[in-house]
C-alpha cells in the first residue's frame, strides 16, 4: 500500500499533516501559557521544518506568507520573553538565542550579535521593526554612537518594506 499523497505538494499526506500539527501545538501552547525558552525553540524549528518540507514543493506564496507571518509571530514572542528573561542567561545562553531568534536581523549587513542583542533589548526583533522606523527614531534610539553610526547607514539605503500589522 502506498502512502497518500498530498496533491497540492507532492509530499506525503501523513509527513506533511504531523508537520502542519507540530508546528499547531506549539503555536497554540505559546498562546495559552507561559513562554519558555524550550517552547519558543520547538515552535521555531517546527515553523523552520514545515517552511523546508513546503519551500522544497515549491508550494504557492500565500502559503509561503501565511508561514512568515507565523514565523515573525514566534520572533516577537521571543523578543518579549528575552527582554525579560536575558537576565538570567549566561553568555552562551544570549549567543544561542540571539542566532535563533534574531537570524533575519543579522542578516543585514552591519548588524552583528551585539547589535542584534541590543536591538532586541529596544523591542527591535525584525528588519520590519527596524525599517519602519523613522530616520529620527533610529538616530534617538539609545545605542553606543558606534553602534549607531552603522544602522542609521543602513536605514537610509534600506528599500521601502510592506508594513505587517502587529496582529497579523
Amino acid at each position: 500500500m502506498t502512502a497518500e499523497t498530498s496533491q497540492t505538494t507532492g509530499l506525503p499526506a501523513e509527513q506533511l499533516r504531523d508537520a502542519i500539527n507540530a508546528l499547531m501545538h506549539t503555536v497554540t501552547a505559546m498562546l495559552e501559557g507561559e513562554l519558555s525558552l524550550d517552547l519558543l525553540e520547538t515552535a521555531l524549528n517546527s515553523h523552520d521544518a514545515l517552511h523546508d518540507q513546503l519551500a522544497a514543493q515549491s508550494s504557492d506564496t500565500s502559503t509561503l506568507a501565511a508561514l512568515q507571518r507565523i514565523e515573525q509571530f514566534i520572533i516577537r514572542q521571543a523578543g518579549h520573553y528575552f527582554q525579560t528573561a536575558s537576565v538570567d542567561f549566561d553568555e552562551q545562553q544570549n549567543s544561542r538565542f540571539i542566532a535563533l531568534f534574531a537570524r533575519h536581523l543579522l542578516a543585514l549587513d552591519g548588524i552583528g550579535p551585539a547589535t542584534a542583542r541590543q536591538l532586541f533589548q529596544l523591542g527591535i526583533f525584525t528588519p520590519e521593526q527596524f525599517f519602519v522606523l523613522t530616520p529620527k527614531e533610529v538616530a534617538q534610539l539609545n545605542l553606543p554612537a558606534t553602534t549607531l553610526a552603522r544602522l542609521i547607514p543602513l536605514h537610509a539605503q534600506a528599500p521601502p518594506l510592506p508594513r505587517f500589522s502587529e496582529t497579523s
